[in-house]
């Protein structure tokens, strides 16, 4: 039930994107704005009175639909704010700044009423909103980009797994943690991985990436989180398997020696996985 809610939301929002394509020219930027507004505060109304009154803590969902309807009422704001600044340019060439604003508005929205939904889409939205802002400007791909994306990316992450930490320690929805700690790491992941693709000579990072994914590793697999232990040999195994393909590219050891380092370090993941998971059943 809650699969289908959830693509029931993406299938209207993509409707709302086909029905604004379609009569653009017939209803007129002015109309469409306008009714794309009204459903997303008719959404927004609705949660409002259906919420329970504002907790720090987490809230018990008093509506099957509830969630849904607030990420839907969500999306057609940010859906309309984008159709506003497409039509009508009210930022002209500050526009990255959409992001933000939508960002913050989905946070709020996230602390109100208890979403961990929207509390990672804001978080997804400020960290895109870095993104865009460094390649806009330009938009040429070129090393000193590549750069500047390398640590917007790694400080996203850095400060979305700060946010996740702060959350819990000053007890203000502490259970957002696990969100703001699983896309902080993803995001610095991410990084290192496209930063193997982009610089050749990137082997220190590699390093660094095994390091750090052990390290996640060893960290998560003390707190119970076998998701984040996984995340880290993923990241470990990443950094491992560049640098065993560049000491094999070196040592013109050939494709065969390239295929077998993966499907040995495949296996010594997956061998690792296993044994953390049972440990970690045999310790509840």
């Amino acid at each position: 039930m809650r699969a289908l809610l959830y693509l029931g939301v993406l299938v209207t929002v993509a409707g709302v994107g086909l029905l604004v394509k379609d009569n653009l020219s017939r209803l007129g930027p002015v109309t469409i704005a306008v009714a794309i507004g009204a459903v997303s505060a008719g959404c927004l109304v609705w949660t409002n009175r259906q919420a329970a009154p504002f907790t720090w803590g987490e809230t018990k969902e008093t509506h099957l639909a509830f969630d849904y309807v607030l990420l839907l009422g969500a999306l057609l704001v940010a859906t309309d704010l984008a159709f506003i600044e497409t039509k009508f340019t009210p930022l002209g060439a500050s526009w990255p700044w959409h992001l933000f604003f939508v960002g913050v508005f989905y946070a709020a929205l996230a602390f109100r009423f208890d979403s961990k939904t929207l509390f990672s889409l804001s978080l997804t939205s400020l960290a895109a909103w870095r993104g865009v802002r460094v390649w806009f400007p330009v938009r040429n791909w070129d090393e000193a980009i590549d750069d500047r994306l390398f640590y917007e990316a790694l400080a996203c992450g850095i400060v979305s797994v700060a946010i996740g930490k702060l959350l819990e320690r000053a007890r203000r929805k502490p259970h957002f943690e696990p969100v703001g700690t699983y896309f902080g790491w993803l995001l610095v992941f991410g990084a290192f991985v496209g930063r193997s693709f982009a610089d050749a000579s990137s082997w220190p990072q590699s390093l660094v990436l095994l390091a750090t994914g052990a390290l996640v590793s060893w960290f998560a697999f003390e707190e119970r989180r076998i998701g984040l232990v996984a995340m880290g040999l993923a990241g470990a195994a990443w950094g491992t398997g560049d640098l065993a393909e560049r000491a094999i590219h070196s040592l013109d050891l050939g494709e065969k020696s390239s295929i077998a380092s993966i499907v040995v370090i495949a296996a010594g993941v997956v061998a690792i996985l296993h044994r953390a998971n049972r440990a970690l059943e045999a310790r509840r």
